[in-house]
């Protein structure tokens, strides 16, 4: 199972199938809803927060197994990313994604892997910027290029879509609270589709949404077929957390 933890750790947090139920009395999407009103929007309910720390579950499948986790996250602002991965009361494995790189310690073989940030596409075909990271983890929309977005209504939610060269973007757009509630992009150079959804959106300090539900569901060449969901809870932001990364001298780098 540990082989797989550093994809399941990194598919996990990037931060991408269902949209949420609809709701009885739901709001009708209006057909002159422009797309600025609606990235504006987007816009103002973006979280970004100096800290971040939240607990979460993480169930994974692929072709090959299910595996099942809990882990910690804990984020400075263009920072870092921090994470331990548990399962049993042990931890298995902790990660840790600076803005040029990432390291992961493997706590079962007492090895360490070093690699640049641009391990995250190459070996899984996620984003390589940590500031994406980010994003997806605190349940922000992700844009590759905002330029060119199409709005239109689609039942309970607006649908905003972008066709570029090397990328496809879609979000769904919830009309009674403007809240986003599933996005999809087709990597076309990478060969990789992603579809997120995000549920049960609940308040933090400030009167903020933050989406405690997360389903995510990816189909490519680096992945194969592979679903993740994430069930987030005691999230706390804008609180300075410690931040411990040490390789022993006894670990190995991984080969």
């Amino acid at each position: 199972m540990l082989k797989y933890l550093p994809a399941l750790l990194l598919l996990g947090l990037l931060a991408f199938s269902s949209c949420s139920a609809t709701r009885k009395g739901a709001k009708t999407a209006k057909k002159d809803v422009n797309a600025a009103y609606l990235l504006g929007q987007l816009a103002k309910n973006r979280l970004q927060p100096d800290w971040f720390e939240g607990k979460l579950r993480i169930d994974y499948t692929d072709d090959a197994q299910s595996v099942s986790a809990s882990a910690t996250i804990r984020m400075k602002r263009d920072s870092l990313v921090w994470a331990s991965v548990r399962k049993l009361g042990f931890e298995l494995a902790r990660v840790l994604v600076t803005p040029d790189s990432v390291y992961v310690l493997d706590r079962i073989n007492n090895e360490y892997t070093v690699e640049s940030l641009d391990y995250l596409s190459t070996s899984y075909g996620l984003p390589a910027e940590l500031g994406q990271l980010q994003d997806f983890i605190l349940g922000n929309p992700l844009f590759f290029d905002s330029r060119g977005l199409l709005a239109e209504p689609s039942g309970t939610a607006y649908h905003l879509s972008g066709r570029g060269p090397e990328m496809e973007s879609d979000y769904w757009i919830d009309a009674n609270g403007l809240l986003l509630n599933r996005m999809a992009f087709h990597d076309i150079r990478n060969e990789q589709k992603v579809n997120v959804g995000l549920e049960e959106y609940g308040q933090l300090s400030g009167n903020q949404n933050f989406s405690y539900l997360r389903n995510l569901e990816l189909e490519g060449r680096y992945t194969g077929k592979t679903a993740v969901v994430l069930k987030f809870s005691s999230v706390e932001t804008d609180i300075p957390k410690d931040i411990r990364f040490e390789i022993p001298d006894r670990y190995t780098r991984a080969k």
